[in-house]
């Protein structure tokens, strides 16, 4: 690597800006109140956090929803389930079917029809699917040479692989420092998902905290943005701030691209699926 100076880096910082001028509107995750949050984020480590039973795997598969339809190329590393398994909780979020008939086995007439529908809607998704067990980063790394997605999301942080023999909160601080290197030199954004702690279980405000990731301070030292999961309904809160069933809290707590704050979506149980919350205002 050379140095250059300033003059002849200003004509490359200036083209950027006249890209990013006469690009379309920005939209990372297709959700607009936190695409607001995150509006010139260009590229790194986007980890998306929470407790089981959040709806982590929902969410990233939403976002990636969003992604595919504006025809961006995604890498999708599904180390947990199959490569059929991703796709069946594709299909059935996209066609908005209850994931209770399918798991039931008693799908309807009606449910069938949407079945068919999706499939021809998401046939041309640019989406590539790797469901290696065990994977390491230079696995995750060969895959996105190879296809060289625009978004890479990983499911998830703590089922990567390494043959390192440090303690298991090193080996996560080597695979955060792995990533982002993966991220950069290949100019890709990274949806990981992360645990957390059980501590935040103890707490009467259930709310995560960046203290509450899950293995290693490097997640939080070696992601560009930190978002948190959380569902008031789920540890039985009836508060005011719950506008219907479902609504979530999507927490940046950090963001060195942008603002932090709290944007609010829709969990539908019966579709796993996220959408925007549309609130009502009413004038007095």
């Amino acid at each position: 690597m050379s140095e250059k100076k300033l003059l002849e880096i200003i004509p490359d910082a200036y083209d950027q800006i006249e890209t990013i001028y006469k690009s379309e509107p920005f939209e990372l995750t297709g959700f607009n109140d936190l695409d607001e949050m995150m509006y010139g984020f260009n590229g790194g480590i986007i980890t998306i956090a929470g407790r089981p039973a959040m709806g982590k795997t929902s969410f990233l598969y939403s976002v990636m929803e969003n992604i595919l339809n504006k025809n961006k190329k995604t890498l999708l590393f599904t180390i947990e389930r199959s490569k059929e398994q991703a796709v069946q909780h594709l299909l059935c979020m996209n066609a908005e079917i209850d994931s209770i008939h399918v798991r039931r086995g008693n799908m309807l007439e009606k449910d069938w029809e949407n079945l068919a529908a999706s499939i021809d809607r998401i046939a041309d998704w640019e989406l590539y699917i790797n469901d290696t067990p065990m994977i390491t980063t230079e696995e995750i790394e060969k895959s996105i040479q190879k296809n060289k997605p625009d978004f890479v999301c990983i499911d998830y942080l703590q089922l990567i692989h390494t043959k390192s023999k440090k303690d298991r909160n090193f080996q996560i601080e080597d695979i955060m420092q792995d990533l982002r290197k993966i991220a950069k030199e290949n100019g890709v954004i990274i949806f990981l998902l992360s645990q957390l702690s059980r501590a935040l279980e103890e707490r009467t405000d259930k709310r995560p905290l960046l203290s509450d990731l899950r293995g290693s301070s490097a997640i939080e030292s070696l992601s560009d943005v930190v978002m948190f999961i959380y569902r008031p309904e789920y540890y039985g809160h009836d508060e005011d701030a719950i506008i219907q069933e479902g609504e979530t809290e999507i927490i940046v707590a950090k963001n060195k691209f942008g603002s932090v704050g709290t944007a609010r979506l829709i969990f539908n149980y019966a579709f796993c699926k996220f959408f925007p919350a549309v609130r009502t205002t009413y004038e007095f």
